[in-house]
């Protein structure tokens, strides 16, 4: 919920009695999709979109395992360029 807030621009608060306008953030889209068994829910065009969330799915366990160690090696790659 930290992340969500921060990249809408809105509040965290505590109860429906605090909320005023101010205290909203904003997104272009918000919807949920099924993907398998799974629901998700998507929030899309934030104002501060400064982190994603990559989504690895696999038949086995070793695949989704070699497929993490590929997405791990190219955002280092990245990050030492």
């Amino acid at each position: 919920m930290e992340r969500l807030t921060l990249a809408c621009g809105g509040m965290q608060i505590n109860s429906v009695e605090e909320l005023n306008e101010d205290m909203l953030g904003y997104a272009d889209t918000v919807y949920e999709d099924t993907l398998g068994e799974d629901k998700y829910t998507f929030v899309e065009g934030v104002r501060n979109a400064r982190s994603c969330t990559i989504l690895v799915k696999g038949q086995n366990p070793h695949s989704i395992a070699q497929i993490k160690d590929a997405i791990r090696d190219g955002l280092r790659s990245v990050k030492n360029a």
